[in-house]
């Protein structure tokens, strides 16, 4: 019967390693699994619609991280140094990518979009993360995501997502 889970649940819970969220959650809110420094993978189920600020914030262990399809928005602080991150897709109705969402992400190789449409773009998303990030979007948008606000900044860095 546990639809979400409140703010700072789980902060600073240095021992959780993995987390598979049950199915018919719907909300995750501010700060939850931040600071759980030893968390390697989470995993949502397609229950989950919102998402809360900085959930992941400083879980520097995190490699892997597969989002609900149905959320719209990843929120400030959502990744902030997450360190070990390397990859993550982003589902197709996000809209919008909040002010610092992977700031520190200093090892994300790369990130691939399926929105079609180029989400907005908040301040610092990608501070301090490698200039040889990958930028994956639906081929049809890549001049969409080149000259969108904010996104042409890296343009460079925008390919089509390979097929496979």
């Amino acid at each position: 019967g546990v639809t979400s889970l409140n703010s700072s649940t789980f902060t600073q819970c240095t021992s959780l390693t993995n987390i598979s969220i049950p199915d018919g959650m719907v909300s995750i809110y501010n700060y939850v699994f931040s600071y759980c420094t030893s968390l390697t993978s989470v995993q949502f189920p397609d229950t989950i619609t919102t998402l809360g600020y900085g959930i992941f914030n400083n879980c520097s262990s995190l490699t892997g991280v597969v989002l609900s399809k149905n959320i719209t928005s990843i929120p400030k602080r959502t990744f902030e140094s997450c360190s070990s991150l390397t990859e993550i897709e982003i589902p197709s109705l996000v809209t919008e990518i909040g002010d610092t969402a992977f700031l520190g992400c200093t090892s994300l190789a790369s990130i691939t979009l399926l929105p079609p449409n180029p989400p907005t773009l908040g301040t610092n998303v990608f501070a301090n993360v490698p200039n040889t990030l990958k930028i994956y979007v639906p081929a049809a948008s890549v001049s969409a995501y080149q000259a969108a606000n904010g996104w042409s900044a890296y343009a460079s860095q925008i390919e089509a997502i390979p097929s496979n």
